[in-house]
C-alpha cells in the first residue's frame, strides 16, 4: 500500500494537545493557528486524518483510490503530486496489467477543489497549476495499460473528466454525472479535450450549458460501460478485469494507440493546438470576474445570483 500522508500513532499526548487546540480555538481564536501549525508539524495527521491517495497492487492490478471521502474526493494540487510520481512508476511496472480508478466513501470524485483556489490568480501560476492538473488527467488518457473507472458515487466535474479517461466504465446505479462549472462562472476546460470528442457537440453543448444531473442509467451505453446495483459492482468490474487479463498486453497497448490516432484523423498537431486552447481559455477563465464571485458563492455556500452580478458590473 503506497499513501500520500503517515498515520503517526495516537498517544494521550495527542489527545492532550487536541483538546488543547479545540480550548484555544474557542476563547482564544488568534493563538490557535500558530497552535494548529506547531501541532501540525509532531502530527501530521491533524492535517490530514487519511492518505488523500490510497495505492494498492495485487493480482497484476492497480488501485488507485481518491480518498477525501468527506471533501467528496475533491482533486487537490497535493493529489496531483501524488498522482503525477506514482502513475509513471505504475505504467512502466510490468506486474501491472491493468489499473482501476476508484473514489472512497459515497462519490467517485467531485472535481477540484475550489476552496483551494483563492490565492493568486497571476497568469505565471495559474498556468503551474494548470499544466499539473492537465498532466494527471494526459497520463490517465494515454495509460499504456487498461484503465477502469470503478464508479462508485456521483462524479462532478473533474470527476466526470476522470470517467472518460478511463477505458472501461462500471457505475453503480445510483450515480450521476454532472458538469457543474458553469453554475460557479467557470468552465470545463481541461476536460473538455476527453469529453467534446466522445459526445459530440450537441450533447456536450447540454450537459455543460445546463449543468444537469445525469443519472447512470441515461449514461448507459452511451459513455459507461455497464452500470450495476452497488453490490454488484466489484463482481462486474472483477468480470472486466479477467477479460483484460486474457488480452495480450503489447496488443492492449498498440490497440489505445490506434484508436487516439484514427480518432485524431491521423493529425500530429492536433492535440497541441487543443491544448494550446484549452490552457488560454483556462487561464481566461481563473482571471474572470465571474470565477471569482462564482467560486466566492460556493465558498460561502451562497447560490449566485447572475442577474445582480451583471447590474453590478455594468455599474463600474
Amino acid at each position: 500500500m503506497i499513501s500520500g500522508n503517515p498515520h503517526p500513532k495516537k498517544t494521550l499526548h495527542y489527545y492532550i494537545c487536541l483538546f488543547a487546540r479545540g480550548v484555544l480555538a474557542c476563547f482564544f481564536p488568534p493563538l490557535s493557528l500558530p497552535f494548529l501549525h506547531l501541532f501540525s508539524q509532531v502530527y501530521p495527521i491533524m492535517a490530514s486524518n487519511e492518505p488523500e491517495v490510497l495505492i494498492s497492487v495485487a493480482d497484476h492490478v492497480a488501485t488507485v483510490t481518491l480518498n477525501r471521502p468527506r471533501k467528496g474526493n475533491a482533486l487537490t494540487a497535493s493529489m496531483n503530486e501524488i498522482l503525477l510520481e506514482a502513475l509513471p512508476k505504475l505504467a512502466a511496472d510490468p506486474e501491472v496489467r491493468i489499473l482501476v480508478l476508484t473514489g472512497a466513501g459515497k462519490f467517485f470524485c467531485t472535481g477540484m477543489d475550489l476552496s483551494a483556489n483563492r490565492g493568486s490568480v497571476e497568469p505565471e501560476q495559474v498556468k503551474g497549476g494548470f499544466f499539473k492538473g492537465r498532466k494527471v488527467f494526459d497520463i490517465l488518457n494515454t495509460f499504456p495499460k487498461p484503465v477502469i473507472a470503478r464508479v462508485n458515487g456521483p462524479a462532478l466535474g473533474g470527476g466526470v473528466g476522470l470517467v472518460f479517461t478511463a477505458d472501461i466504465r462500471v457505475a453503480v446505479d445510483s450515480a450521476y454525472f454532472a458538469l457543474t462549472e458553469v453554475k460557479r462562472g467557470i468552465i470545463p476546460a481541461i476536460i473538455s479535450q476527453f469529453i467534446v470528442p466522445e459526445l459530440g457537440k450537441h450533447k456536450t453543448r447540454e450537459y455543460m450549458l445546463t449543468g444537469r444531473r445525469v443519472p447512470a442509467a441515461e449514461g448507459n451505453g452511451s459513455f459507461l460501460t455497464a452500470v450495476v446495483p452497488p453490490q454488484e459492482l466489484d463482481a462486474k468490474v472483477k468480470s472486466y478485469i479477467d477479460m483484460l487479463a486474457d488480452s495480450a498486453p503489447g496488443a492492449s497497448a498498440d490497440i489505445k494507440q490506434l484508436i487516439d490516432m484514427v480518432g485524431s484523423g491521423g493529425d500530429k498537431d492536433y492535440t497541441t493546438r487543443v491544448q494550446d486552447g484549452v490552457e488560454k481559455a483556462y487561464v481566461k477563465m481563473m482571471q474572470s470576474d465571474e470565477a471569482a464571485y462564482g467560486i466566492m458563492s460556493f465558498l460561502s455556500k451562497q447560490t449566485p445570483d447572475w442577474n445582480q452580478f451583471l447590474k453590478d458590473k455594468a455599474k463600474l
